[in-house]
Parts: C-alpha cells; sequence; structure tokens
C-alpha cells in the first residue's frame, strides 16, 4: 500500500475542509513559503506570508477601497463628540446657513464677536444714544392720566415721549404713552441703572421741538425716577431764516449785506467806506488837504527849518493845498524868540522863506496857517 507524504500539496477538488488548525507557535516558521498561514500564540491572531512579511489580514493599514460610514457602529457617536475647539481653525468664510448662533458670551477682546444683549446694553448705557422720541413735553404732564396730545403731537399707545419740566424732577425721563387718560410708562430702555447717563441723547422726530436733539447733563445716581434728569436741547433742525430788511440780504441760503450808495463797497476782506459827501458827514475826499477844503477848514502846518542861506529862498512844503494862507511865523527854537523873514507864497502847496542872515539847520522852526 502506498503511503501519501502530505508535505506535498494536496488536492482537495473544492471539498470542504473542517477543523483545520494552521500551525501554531511564538515564533515565525523559519522558511515559509508565500500564502502559508501561521497562528501566532503570543498576540493570538492568525498571520500570512506574502514574500516580505508575516501580515495581519485585519491590519488598517493595508486595506484599501471605500467602507462606508453605515459599517463603523461608533463614526457618528466618535464624530460628534468633538469640540468645535478640537478642530483645525477655518481658512475661509464660515457660512451659518441663516442661522443664528446662541448662548454666546460677552465679548472681552476687540475681535470677538458680540452678543445682542451686549450690544443692547452698549446702545442703552455706555453709548448714550437713545432710539427718537415722537415728542417732548416742555410742561408739565399728568403721567397717571395722559393727555391726548404730548408736545403738539397726537400720540397712539407704544410711541415714546420725553418728559423734561416734570414736578417733581425726579419724574423727568423717556416715557412709553399708552392712551388718552391712560398712565404713562417708563420706556424700557430707560427704566433701569445705567440706561440713563451723564450725556444720554434722544432725538425728537415731530411736534414743535421736531428735529432737535436732547441731551441729560445731570450726572447719574441710580435707576430713573430716583433722581432729576435734566434734559437740554443743544441742537435744532428744520431752522428758516428770513433776513430783517434792515441791510441783511438772504438768497438762498446765503447772507449778504445791502449797500445803500457808491460810497459803501464790499470785499472778501469786509465792508469798505468810500467817498462819503460833506451832505452826509463826510469830505468828499481823500486827503487830508482835500477834507480840508472841502469843509472849509483851517489847517496848519509845523515843521524845523533845514539850513538857510543869507538872501537865498529856502522852500517849505506845507501841503495845505490852498493859496489863501496867512504870514508864516519863525520861531528860534533856542530863545523862543518870533523873528522876521521875507516870505513868497510859491503855490497852493509850498512857501518859500528868505533871510538876511545865514542859520544852520535846526535854528528855527515855522508855522504855516492856512
Amino acid at each position: 500500500m502506498a503511503v501519501t507524504d502530505f508535505r506535498d500539496p494536496l488536492k482537495l477538488n473544492k471539498l470542504p475542509v473542517r477543523g483545520l488548525v494552521p500551525e501554531t507557535s511564538s515564533s515565525a516558521p523559519a522558511t515559509p513559503a508565500e500564502g502559508q498561514l501561521w497562528t501566532d500564540s503570543v498576540n493570538h491572531v492568525i498571520k500570512f506570508w506574502n514574500l516580505s512579511a508575516w501580515k495581519n489580514p485585519l491590519d488598517r493599514g493595508d486595506h484599501t477601497g471605500t467602507q462606508t460610514a453605515s459599517t463603523i457602529s461608533d463614526l457618528a457617536a466618535t464624530v460628534k463628540g468633538y469640540r468645535l475647539d478640537e478642530f483645525a481653525a477655518p481658512t475661509a468664510a464660515v457660512s451659518l446657513n441663516n442661522q443664528r448662533a446662541t448662548n454666546g458670551a460677552d465679548p472681552t477682546s476687540a475681535s470677538d464677536l458680540a452678543t445682542k444683549s451686549y450690544v443692547d446694553n452698549a446702545r442703552a448705557g455706555i453709548a448714550g444714544v437713545k432710539d427718537p422720541v415722537r415728542a417732548v413735553s416742555a410742561v408739565n404732564v399728568n403721567l397717571a392720566s395722559l393727555p391726548a396730545t404730548v408736545g403738539g403731537v397726537t400720540l397712539g399707545s407704544g410711541d415714546s415721549f420725553l418728559a423734561t419740566t416734570q414736578t417733581p424732577g425726579t419724574q423727568n425721563g423717556i416715557y412709553t404713552y399708552s392712551a388718552s387718560g391712560g398712565a404713562a410708562t417708563r420706556r424700557p430702555d430707560a427704566d433701569a441703572v445705567g440706561e440713563i447717563l451723564d450725556g444720554t441723547m434722544v432725538a425728537v422726530a415731530e411736534g414743535t421741538d421736531a428735529g432737535s436733539q436732547y441731551i441729560q447733563t445731570a450726572v447719574a445716581s441710580g435707576a430713573p425716577g430716583t433722581w432729576t434728569q435734566t434734559w437740554t436741547k443743544f441742537s435744532t433742525g428744520g431752522q428758516t431764516y428770513t433776513a430783517d430788511g434792515q441791510g441783511i440780504e438772504l438768497a438762498g441760503t446765503t447772507f449778504s449785506l445791502e449797500l445803500a450808495d457808491a460810497t459803501l463797497s464790499k470785499s472778501a476782506s469786509g465792508l469798505t467806506v468810500g467817498l462819503v459827501p460833506v451832505t452826509k458827514g463826510g469830505t468828499g475826499a481823500t486827503t487830508v488837504a482835500g477834507a480840508r477844503t472841502a469843509l472849509g477848514a483851517v489847517g496848519k502846518y509845523a515843521a524845523s527849518l533845514g539850513a538857510l542861506t543869507a538872501g537865498t529862498p529856502l522852500n517849505v512844503a506845507h501841503g495845505l493845498n490852498t493859496l489863501d494862507i496867512k504870514e508864516p511865523t519863525l520861531r528860534e527854537i533856542s530863545t523862543g524868540e518870533l523873528v522876521g523873514a521875507r516870505f513868497i507864497v510859491v503855490d497852493a502847496n509850498t512857501v518859500s522863506v528868505t533871510t538876511a542872515a545865514s542859520y544852520a539847520a535846526g535854528t528855527f522852526s515855522i508855522v504855516v496857517v492856512g
């Protein structure tokens, strides 16, 4: 009977093999063949030889192809368990798909996003600019039984108004109107500590103060109603200007001066007065001499004479612009003595002086009246 050597390949012709156990040991076979199976008794895994290494068929690193998420039992729970701060920072704009980000904290740095409550508080307190009111009451209003109109405006339910002259002053502030005969309540953005400050501003939309802005100037010392708010109008809109017809012209938005006659002129440097006739209290002249002539006034010229040469006339320009002068006088400066000389009227502005002896400059002073 022939003995079969089971070290040679055994053709099973697709017959199922049951109970086959690969070689098991704590160390790998020394000279394996391609595809040989071996059970690692240390790690309790089965491996096969691929001509270069013993491979575990379950090793993830050797898998290729696509594995659907549905075949990974804990994928969703694991991914959802990661926090946003554990992911890499975005490098492009992030869309919220028209959704809100909720449950945020107030910002602490300049680049932080701001929550709605933070912005509302900033507008109500720190910024100090309030939503406009429809009207301003400049007289005491019965806040428990409101009139039909406030500041010239018929208000409706939910409208707001500013009360500036209440008795007592602790009632001053921004209110919400209910109805004629109804009670007013402080507006929600103006009823708590920090919502009305020194410098808080509010604009007025309608009524006698339409276009105006009011500023609260008192130092806040608690919630509105516990201290007196002081509201001052500091700017006005919609103002109309009218020329008074008394020397002021208004063309569109430009004011200018009216000029009565040619004696006045105007320029970028201002108003200039020209020749004013004598009939209007002026002189009608541009020089002193001309003014004297026009007014018939007496003029006087006085000066120290230059050097005199005996028998030689010295011309003196007096600038009185008249031939009708009185005889000039010479006064010796050192003694005060009046001395005689020969005088000739040269022209309307000049007279000559001739002495018998010679004198140094500054010896005499001359006075000419014309």
